[in-house]
Protein backbone atom coordinates (compact mmCIF):
# COMPACT_ATOMS: atom_id res chain seq x y z
CA UNK A 1 0.00 0.00 0.00
CA UNK A 2 1.38 3.47 -0.82
CA UNK A 3 2.80 5.40 2.12
CA UNK A 4 0.47 8.33 1.41
CA UNK A 5 -2.61 6.10 1.63
CA UNK A 6 -1.39 4.47 4.84
CA UNK A 7 -0.69 7.87 6.37
CA UNK A 8 -4.17 9.03 5.41
CA UNK A 9 -5.74 5.99 7.07
CA UNK A 10 -3.85 6.81 10.26
CA UNK A 11 -4.19 10.59 10.39
CA UNK A 12 -7.77 10.97 9.22
CA UNK A 13 -9.32 8.97 12.09
CA UNK A 14 -7.08 10.85 14.54
CA UNK A 15 -8.25 14.22 13.23
CA UNK A 16 -11.87 13.09 13.25
CA UNK A 17 -11.50 11.81 16.81
CA UNK A 18 -10.38 15.22 18.04
CA UNK A 19 -13.27 16.99 16.32
CA UNK A 20 -15.86 14.44 17.44
CA UNK A 21 -14.64 14.49 21.04
CA UNK A 22 -14.86 18.29 21.25
CA UNK A 23 -18.33 18.41 19.71
CA UNK A 24 -19.66 15.56 21.82
CA UNK A 25 -18.35 17.06 25.05
CA UNK A 26 -19.95 20.39 24.14
CA UNK A 27 -23.32 18.99 23.02
CA UNK A 28 -23.79 16.00 25.26
CA UNK A 29 -23.23 17.93 28.48
CA UNK A 30 -25.52 20.85 27.76
CA UNK A 31 -28.61 20.85 30.00
CA UNK A 32 -31.86 19.83 28.36
CA UNK A 33 -34.95 22.00 28.43
CA UNK A 34 -36.39 19.86 31.20
CA UNK A 35 -33.26 20.23 33.29
CA UNK A 36 -33.22 24.00 32.83
CA UNK A 37 -36.85 24.35 34.05
CA UNK A 38 -36.73 21.83 36.87
CA UNK A 39 -35.01 22.28 40.22
CA UNK A 40 -33.24 18.98 40.81
CA UNK A 41 -32.34 17.61 44.20
CA UNK A 42 -28.77 18.08 45.32
CA UNK A 43 -28.20 14.34 44.87
CA UNK A 44 -29.47 14.42 41.28
CA UNK A 45 -27.37 17.47 40.46
CA UNK A 46 -24.28 15.78 41.90
CA UNK A 47 -25.02 12.61 39.94
CA UNK A 48 -25.35 14.56 36.71
CA UNK A 49 -22.04 16.34 37.35
CA UNK A 50 -20.35 13.04 38.11
CA UNK A 51 -21.70 11.38 34.96
CA UNK A 52 -20.81 14.33 32.74
CA UNK A 53 -17.31 14.65 34.15
CA UNK A 54 -16.57 10.96 33.70
CA UNK A 55 -17.79 11.02 30.11
CA UNK A 56 -15.59 14.01 29.33
CA UNK A 57 -12.59 12.24 30.86
CA UNK A 58 -13.40 9.10 28.88
CA UNK A 59 -13.28 11.03 25.60
CA UNK A 60 -10.05 12.71 26.63
CA UNK A 61 -8.64 9.26 27.37
CA UNK A 62 -9.76 7.95 23.97
CA UNK A 63 -8.10 10.81 22.08
CA UNK A 64 -4.99 10.62 24.25
CA UNK A 65 -4.70 6.88 23.57
CA UNK A 66 -4.92 7.49 19.83
CA UNK A 67 -2.17 10.11 20.00
CA UNK A 68 0.13 8.10 22.27
CA UNK A 69 -0.21 4.85 20.33
CA UNK A 70 0.47 6.52 17.00
CA UNK A 71 3.44 8.41 18.45
CA UNK A 72 4.98 5.30 20.00
CA UNK A 73 4.25 2.87 17.14
CA UNK A 74 7.60 3.42 15.32
CA UNK A 75 9.55 2.69 18.50
CA UNK A 76 7.38 -0.21 19.64
CA UNK A 77 7.39 -2.32 16.51
CA UNK A 78 8.44 -2.49 12.88
CA UNK A 79 7.58 -4.31 9.68
CA UNK A 80 4.31 -6.22 9.69
CA UNK A 81 3.94 -5.59 13.41
CA UNK A 82 3.39 -1.92 12.61
CA UNK A 83 0.32 -2.84 10.59
CA UNK A 84 -1.06 -4.92 13.44
CA UNK A 85 -0.63 -2.09 15.94
CA UNK A 86 -2.17 0.44 13.57
CA UNK A 87 -5.15 -1.84 13.10
CA UNK A 88 -5.52 -2.25 16.86
CA UNK A 89 -5.31 1.49 17.58
CA UNK A 90 -9.07 2.23 17.56
CA UNK A 91 -9.93 -0.72 19.80
CA UNK A 92 -7.09 0.07 22.20
CA UNK A 93 -8.39 3.63 22.42
CA UNK A 94 -11.88 2.22 22.92
CA UNK A 95 -10.64 0.04 25.76
CA UNK A 96 -9.27 3.18 27.43
CA UNK A 97 -12.61 4.91 26.95
CA UNK A 98 -14.52 2.00 28.50
CA UNK A 99 -12.06 1.69 31.38
CA UNK A 100 -12.67 5.30 32.36
CA UNK A 101 -16.44 4.80 32.06
CA UNK A 102 -16.26 1.73 34.30
CA UNK A 103 -14.29 3.64 36.93
CA UNK A 104 -16.97 6.30 36.84
CA UNK A 105 -19.68 3.72 37.49
CA UNK A 106 -17.73 2.02 40.27
CA UNK A 107 -17.23 5.39 41.98
CA UNK A 108 -20.88 6.44 41.59
CA UNK A 109 -22.05 8.64 44.51
CA UNK A 110 -23.56 6.48 47.25
CA UNK A 111 -26.68 7.41 49.21
CA UNK A 112 -25.89 9.22 52.46
CA UNK A 113 -27.81 10.47 55.45
CA UNK A 114 -30.04 8.83 58.02
CA UNK A 115 -33.18 9.05 55.86
CA UNK A 116 -32.75 8.13 52.20
CA UNK A 117 -35.53 7.90 49.65
CA UNK A 118 -34.84 6.18 46.34
CA UNK A 119 -36.90 4.16 43.87
CA UNK A 120 -36.44 0.46 44.50
CA UNK A 121 -37.00 -0.75 40.95
CA UNK A 122 -34.87 -3.43 39.25
CA UNK A 123 -33.06 -2.17 36.18
CA UNK A 124 -31.65 -4.21 33.32
CA UNK A 125 -29.52 -3.31 30.33
CA UNK A 126 -32.54 -3.90 28.11
CA UNK A 127 -34.56 -1.23 29.91
CA UNK A 128 -31.86 1.46 30.09
CA UNK A 129 -29.79 1.13 26.90
CA UNK A 130 -30.96 2.78 23.65
CA UNK A 131 -32.04 -0.17 21.52
CA UNK A 132 -30.98 1.24 18.16
CA UNK A 133 -27.51 2.31 19.29
CA UNK A 134 -26.88 -0.98 21.05
CA UNK A 135 -27.92 -2.90 17.95
CA UNK A 136 -25.67 -0.70 15.80
CA UNK A 137 -22.73 -1.45 18.08
CA UNK A 138 -23.34 -5.17 17.73
CA UNK A 139 -23.81 -4.75 13.97
CA UNK A 140 -20.39 -3.10 13.62
CA UNK A 141 -18.84 -5.92 15.65
CA UNK A 142 -20.64 -8.63 13.67
CA UNK A 143 -19.76 -7.05 10.34
CA UNK A 144 -16.15 -6.73 11.41
CA UNK A 145 -16.01 -10.40 12.43
CA UNK A 146 -17.53 -11.53 9.13
CA UNK A 147 -15.14 -9.45 7.04
CA UNK A 148 -12.11 -10.65 9.01
CA UNK A 149 -13.11 -14.30 8.70
CA UNK A 150 -13.72 -13.90 4.96
CA UNK A 151 -10.35 -12.21 4.49
CA UNK A 152 -8.65 -14.87 6.59
CA UNK A 153 -10.07 -17.59 4.37
CA UNK A 154 -9.13 -15.69 1.20
CA UNK A 155 -5.51 -15.09 2.24
CA UNK A 156 -3.13 -17.96 1.73
CA UNK A 157 -0.40 -16.81 4.13
CA UNK A 158 -2.46 -14.50 6.33
CA UNK A 159 -0.62 -11.37 5.22
CA UNK A 160 -1.48 -10.74 1.55
CA UNK A 161 -3.88 -11.78 -1.21
CA UNK A 162 -2.71 -13.74 -4.25
CA UNK A 163 -4.18 -14.11 -7.74
CA UNK A 164 -3.02 -16.84 -10.12
CA UNK A 165 -3.53 -15.68 -13.69
CA UNK A 166 -2.19 -18.71 -15.50
CA UNK A 167 0.46 -21.41 -15.15
CA UNK A 168 3.31 -18.93 -15.58
CA UNK A 169 2.07 -15.73 -13.94
CA UNK A 170 0.58 -14.69 -10.61
CA UNK A 171 0.39 -11.58 -8.50
CA UNK A 172 0.09 -10.74 -4.82
CA UNK A 173 -0.76 -7.59 -2.89
CA UNK A 174 -0.61 -6.61 0.74
CA UNK A 175 -1.03 -5.82 3.47
CA UNK A 176 -4.27 -7.77 3.47
CA UNK A 177 -6.28 -8.49 6.66
CA UNK A 178 -5.71 -12.24 6.70
CA UNK A 179 -5.27 -14.21 9.90
CA UNK A 180 -1.94 -12.56 10.75
CA UNK A 181 -3.74 -9.23 11.12
CA UNK A 182 -7.27 -10.54 11.61
CA UNK A 183 -6.74 -12.75 14.65
CA UNK A 184 -5.59 -9.87 16.91
CA UNK A 185 -8.39 -7.70 15.56
CA UNK A 186 -10.99 -10.39 16.31
CA UNK A 187 -9.70 -10.69 19.86
CA UNK A 188 -9.72 -6.92 20.32
CA UNK A 189 -13.26 -6.70 18.95
CA UNK A 190 -14.44 -9.31 21.43
CA UNK A 191 -12.79 -7.38 24.26
CA UNK A 192 -14.55 -4.14 23.28
CA UNK A 193 -17.95 -5.83 22.98
CA UNK A 194 -17.64 -7.65 26.31
CA UNK A 195 -16.31 -4.54 28.06
CA UNK A 196 -19.20 -2.49 26.68
CA UNK A 197 -21.76 -4.95 28.04
CA UNK A 198 -20.02 -5.01 31.41
CA UNK A 199 -20.11 -1.21 31.69
CA UNK A 200 -23.79 -1.20 30.69
CA UNK A 201 -24.52 -3.66 33.47
CA UNK A 202 -22.67 -1.42 35.91
CA UNK A 203 -24.94 1.42 34.82
CA UNK A 204 -28.03 -0.71 35.31
CA UNK A 205 -26.99 -1.91 38.78
CA UNK A 206 -25.56 1.29 40.23
CA UNK A 207 -27.31 2.80 43.29
CA UNK A 208 -30.42 4.83 42.56
CA UNK A 209 -30.20 8.59 43.01
CA UNK A 210 -31.90 9.56 46.27
CA UNK A 211 -34.84 11.98 46.42
CA UNK A 212 -35.32 11.58 42.68
CA UNK A 213 -38.33 10.53 40.66
CA UNK A 214 -38.01 7.11 39.00
CA UNK A 215 -38.31 8.74 35.57
CA UNK A 216 -35.35 11.04 36.28
CA UNK A 217 -33.23 8.19 37.61
CA UNK A 218 -34.04 6.10 34.54
CA UNK A 219 -33.31 9.03 32.22
CA UNK A 220 -29.89 9.48 33.81
CA UNK A 221 -29.11 5.77 33.39
CA UNK A 222 -30.24 5.95 29.76
CA UNK A 223 -27.99 8.95 29.16
CA UNK A 224 -25.04 7.13 30.74
CA UNK A 225 -25.60 4.03 28.58
CA UNK A 226 -25.96 6.27 25.53
CA UNK A 227 -22.58 7.82 26.26
CA UNK A 228 -20.97 4.40 26.67
CA UNK A 229 -22.39 3.12 23.38
CA UNK A 230 -21.33 6.26 21.49
CA UNK A 231 -17.67 5.56 22.07
CA UNK A 232 -17.96 1.79 21.65
CA UNK A 233 -19.69 1.98 18.28
CA UNK A 234 -17.19 4.59 17.08
CA UNK A 235 -14.08 2.48 17.67
CA UNK A 236 -15.73 -0.61 16.18
CA UNK A 237 -16.88 1.37 13.14
CA UNK A 238 -13.40 2.77 12.57
CA UNK A 239 -11.81 -0.65 12.95
CA UNK A 240 -14.23 -2.06 10.39
CA UNK A 241 -13.61 0.91 8.10
CA UNK A 242 -9.85 0.37 8.29
CA UNK A 243 -10.20 -3.32 7.45
CA UNK A 244 -12.44 -2.54 4.48
CA UNK A 245 -10.10 0.14 3.16
CA UNK A 246 -7.00 -2.05 3.45
CA UNK A 247 -8.73 -5.07 1.92
CA UNK A 248 -10.21 -2.99 -0.89
CA UNK A 249 -6.87 -1.45 -1.76
CA UNK A 250 -5.20 -4.87 -1.85
CA UNK A 251 -7.94 -6.36 -4.04
CA UNK A 252 -7.64 -3.53 -6.55
CA UNK A 253 -3.87 -3.98 -6.64
CA UNK A 254 -3.96 -7.74 -7.11
CA UNK A 255 -6.67 -7.37 -9.73
CA UNK A 256 -4.28 -5.90 -12.29
CA UNK A 257 -1.02 -7.22 -13.72
CA UNK A 258 1.28 -6.50 -16.62
CA UNK A 259 2.84 -9.47 -18.42
CA UNK A 260 5.25 -8.91 -21.30
CA UNK A 261 4.02 -5.35 -21.67
CA UNK A 262 0.39 -6.43 -21.81
CA UNK A 263 -1.92 -5.20 -19.05
CA UNK A 264 -4.44 -7.65 -17.69
CA UNK A 265 -7.21 -6.99 -15.22
CA UNK A 266 -9.78 -8.95 -13.27
CA UNK A 267 -13.02 -7.03 -13.43
CA UNK A 268 -14.38 -8.90 -10.42
CA UNK A 269 -11.40 -8.14 -8.18
CA UNK A 270 -11.19 -4.49 -9.21
CA UNK A 271 -14.94 -3.99 -8.76
CA UNK A 272 -14.89 -5.82 -5.44
CA UNK A 273 -11.97 -3.74 -4.21
CA UNK A 274 -13.69 -0.53 -5.25
CA UNK A 275 -16.85 -1.59 -3.44
CA UNK A 276 -14.92 -2.29 -0.26
CA UNK A 277 -13.20 1.09 -0.47
CA UNK A 278 -16.54 2.86 -0.81
CA UNK A 279 -18.00 0.87 2.07
CA UNK A 280 -14.96 1.68 4.19
CA UNK A 281 -15.40 5.41 3.63
CA UNK A 282 -19.13 5.16 4.39
CA UNK A 283 -18.54 3.27 7.65
CA UNK A 284 -15.76 5.67 8.69
CA UNK A 285 -18.18 8.58 8.29
CA UNK A 286 -21.14 6.75 9.85
CA UNK A 287 -19.42 6.38 13.22
CA UNK A 288 -18.94 10.12 13.90
CA UNK A 289 -22.29 10.99 12.30
CA UNK A 290 -24.02 8.60 14.71
CA UNK A 291 -22.37 10.35 17.64
CA UNK A 292 -23.40 13.78 16.43
CA UNK A 293 -26.99 12.71 15.82
CA UNK A 294 -27.34 11.16 19.27
CA UNK A 295 -25.66 14.17 20.90
CA UNK A 296 -28.09 16.59 19.30
CA UNK A 297 -31.17 14.47 20.07
CA UNK A 298 -32.84 14.64 23.48
CA UNK A 299 -30.91 12.17 25.68
CA UNK A 300 -33.90 10.90 27.63
CA UNK A 301 -36.20 10.38 24.67
CA UNK A 302 -35.58 6.62 24.56
CA UNK A 303 -36.48 6.24 28.24
CA UNK A 304 -39.87 7.94 28.15
CA UNK A 305 -41.98 4.86 27.43
CA UNK A 306 -40.14 2.70 29.96
CA UNK A 307 -40.43 5.40 32.62
CA UNK A 308 -44.21 5.42 32.32
CA UNK A 309 -44.34 1.71 33.02
CA UNK A 310 -41.87 1.90 35.89
CA UNK A 311 -43.67 4.80 37.55
CA UNK A 312 -46.76 2.64 37.80
CA UNK A 313 -44.94 -0.06 39.75
CA UNK A 314 -42.34 1.84 41.78
CA UNK A 315 -42.30 4.37 44.53
CA UNK A 316 -40.00 5.90 47.11
CA UNK A 317 -38.59 3.61 49.78
CA UNK A 318 -37.63 5.04 53.16
CA UNK A 319 -34.72 3.42 54.97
Amino acid sequence: MPVAVLALLVLLPLALAVVVALVVIALAHRPSGREQLATPSSALAAARRHAGGIDALAWVGLVAALVVIQALTPSLTSGLGTGVLIGLTPTLAGATFLAVQSVGELTWPRPSGSVRRAPLTPRTVRTIAPVGLRRLTWAWAGGLALVLVACGVASGNGRDIERVWDASSSSAAGPFPGWFFGAPLLAATAVVVVATEIVLRLVARRPAVVDTAPADDLALRTLSSLRVLRGAQLVLAWTLAGVLLVAGSALRSVGTIEVDGVARASVGLVAGGTTLLLLGVAVAVAGPVTILLTAIAAPARGATAAARVLNATSGPVVS
